[in-house]
């Protein structure tokens, strides 16, 4: 991925980002795909060519459990993070990359002590915001330190 235009102009787009909220989770066949989003397998695979292209995901071919030919799956490849400010006299656009591997690959950058928290949320897709507010408390002790 080039630059933030590009991350913009792929991820404006609905049906991509409801096959991104699904990869980021798990590995995923076309078909698994375009069952879950309720969309042709052939306009999963347009988007997926898309998303290949641009290097946001990527595609291994694994046995099929039938005997049958090998199969496609599809994950995502980078972790990023775009943060956009817009408000009066406020318009910031910025772009991050994030290691892959979630919250334990990130917690190798913080103190030892944060490690507690990032096992605490490595692997869950939501937490409350309380529970939220309060890990990032704790990390912010931690910081302070």
């Amino acid at each position: 991925m080039g630059n933030i235009d590009e991350a913009l102009d792929l991820l404006q787009n609905k049906v991509r980002r409801l096959i991104m909220e699904r990869l980021v989770r798990e590995p995923h066949y076309p078909m698994q795909l375009a069952q879950q989003i309720d969309v042709s397998q052939q306009a999963i695979m347009k988007h997926l060519n898309i998303l290949e292209k641009a290097d946001f995901v990527s595609k291994k071919k694994v046995a099929s459990d039938a005997g049958g030919p090998p199969k496609n799956i599809y994950m995502v490849e980078k972790s990023i993070s775009i943060r956009i400010d817009l408000g009066p006299d406020l318009f910031r656009c910025e772009e991050r990359k994030l290691p892959k591997g979630g919250p334990m690959r990130l917690s190798s950058r913080l103190p030892s002590a944060s490690t507690p928290v990032a096992e605490a949320i490595s692997g869950r897709k939501k937490i409350s915001f309380q529970e939220g507010f309060e890990y990032l408390s704790q990390i912010n002790e931690t910081l302070d330190e």
